[in-house]
């Protein structure tokens, strides 16, 4: 018979496959769902706390809520925004500073480039970026869940 800890440890392998699967099918439309669920919960508790008489609590759950569902996407498009400019002017500011140091590192100017790189795809195609993100995610979620099915682990528990 396997013992409780074997079948948590295979069961949360099993997650991390299927959440790893969902991640490279659907890529960044995984944070369209997410925000619909974040939105339905604070609705839901919102609710609760108005049935148990907590006024406030409950109205502040459902507006958060209305305005995640609502909102939610338009939110994520403006913190990617600010991080792609926040990144361009990072790696503008450090590719300047490691060609005007006496010794200049290859390895800090091609960081301070691919920062910029990176801060202008945000900018211009960031869901184009933010869908690479959600599949490598998504394969480091599957191969860690497949190591887990297994009882090994990708990183070392020290």
């Amino acid at each position: 018979m396997a013992s409780k800890k074997t079948y948590s440890n295979r069961t949360n392998a099993l997650m991390y496959i299927l959440l790893g699967v969902l991640f490279c099918i659907f890529k960044a439309g995984v944070l369209n769902w997410l925000m619909t669920a974040v939105g339905v919960l604070f609705i839901v508790f919102g609710v609760l706390d108005l049935i148990r008489g907590g006024i406030t609590s409950g109205v502040i759950n459902v507006a958060i809520g209305v305005v995640v569902l609502i909102g939610g996407m338009l939110f994520v498009e403006f913190v990617m925004l600010i991080l792609g400019i926040i990144l361009a002017i990072k790696g503008t500011i450090a590719l300047i500073k490691s060609l005007k140091a006496l010794n200049k590192s290859l390895f800090n100017i091609l960081f301070s480039i691919l920062t910029l790189v990176v801060g202008v795809m945000l900018i211009v195609s960031k869901w184009t970026l933010a869908d690479g993100f959600f599949v490598v995610m998504g394969v480091l979620l599957i191969v860690d869940g497949i190591f887990g099915l297994f009882g090994k682990s990708i990183t070392k528990k020290r």
